[in-house]
């Protein structure tokens, strides 16, 4: 369903959790389908079904990288289990395959979505993985701590700049 093979899977369980097996062994678990489809989604592995709100592209500018185009972009903070711990927040979006220069395993960036104030994050942990069409979807993920709005540009501001 995410186009990847099951290291990346078993990454994933261990670093996100929530996803029960239901049979299977240790090496190869079985999950069932519906939970599993959803827990992709959760994590931003597969798209939502149905048609999808069309999207403005965002910039992400990588501090000493490239400024990619995303598409389909979404900034957000999953609702964690009370009791969890600290909150992370999240930015996905598809962008051109083989990108060359994108830092990993962490990053920081600048993103920058046409109505949104600029948004800023420091050692995000980068993840970019392929569903199997022609584009590839990039995951940021961090403690909620190590983001922040950046202030809105003023005319003053973009003078001096």
């Amino acid at each position: 369903m995410a186009g990847v093979g099951r290291a990346a899977i078993a990454n994933w369980l261990r670093r996100h959790g929530g996803l029960e097996a239901v049979g299977g062994t240790k090496e190869s678990p079985l999950f069932p389908r519906a939970a599993a489809e959803q827990w992709l989604r959760d994590l931003d592995k597969v798209p939502a079904p149905g048609p999808a709100e069309p999207r403005e592209p965002a910039t992400v500018t990588f501090a000493g990288g490239p400024a990619l185009t995303v598409y389909g972009p979404e900034l957000r903070s999953p609702a964690l289990p009370a009791g969890s711990g600290v909150g992370y927040e999240e930015f996905g979006g598809f962008i051109e395959p083989d990108r060359p220069g994108i830092p990993w395993p962490t990053a920081s960036a600048r993103i920058e979505q046409p109505g949104h104030t600029p948004y800023e994050v420091v050692d995000a942990h980068v993840d970019i993985s392929s569903h199997g069409g022609p584009m590839e979807f990039l995951l940021l993920t961090w403690p909620a701590a190590r983001g922040r709005d950046l202030p809105a540009p003023t005319e003053t501001t973009e003078a001096l700049a």
